[in-house]
């Protein structure tokens, strides 16, 4: 298995890179104007954050699907855990998740969000796989590598020493920073 594992200051950089292509989109093609932005819980999480303060969105409401059950570990069908309790609808709406894998989660998502019956629905992530069965309306990145988010650094070490113990953390451009200080956070 491939990995990345994008550091924060590049993950402000791809975050700034797709409020622009929002902010071009608006101004130039004339796309709405979004009035709530949706983060899917856990991995959209700190993207929601930061679109809504580069967008200057203040409704952030959040939803959560579940479909991994480990790193490259999938469930038959993701299942949406956290519905969606704020109304939006008539209002435009940005979908924000950190990647597009299968594009399944999103999919689903997008159901759940469009029975709430938005005026407008668009989809934003940092990543895209190339199998993705669903391409976001705005993405910075192609990978086909498992990407390990700074914002689940412990999460990925727990997963890749139970799969292939050490030899397999060292081997996923986890930062070794992380690595070190995580090896001392767990013996404790």
């Amino acid at each position: 298995m491939k990995f990345i594992s994008p550091s924060w200051d590049s993950i402000f950089e791809q975050s700034l890179e797709l409020a622009q292509k929002i902010r071009y989109d608006q101004k130039k093609l004339g796309k709405p104007q979004f009035q709530v932005i949706v983060g899917v819980s856990r991995g959209g999480l700190v993207l929601a954050r930061l679109l809504s303060d580069l967008l200057e969105i203040e409704n952030v409401v959040i939803t959560k699907s579940e479909y991994y059950s480990g790193m490259g570990k999938k469930n038959k069908k993701p299942k949406i855990t956290q519905k969606i309790q704020k109304d939006i609808s008539g209002k435009n709406v940005l979908l924000v998740d950190d990647v597009a894998d299968t594009g399944e989660s999103l999919i689903e998502i997008k159901k759940h969000i469009q029975s709430k019956r938005p005026k407008y629905l668009a989809v934003a992530t940092l990543y895209l796989k190339p199998w993705s069965k669903r391409i976001p309306d705005y993405f910075v990145s192609k990978t086909e590598a498992w990407i390990i988010f700074p914002w689940e650094l412990f999460e990925s070490y727990k997963l890749l020493k139970t799969r292939g113990g050490l030899r397999l953390v060292e081997r996923s451009k986890m930062p070794m920073w992380a690595i070190e200080r995580l090896k001392r956070y767990e013996s404790v």
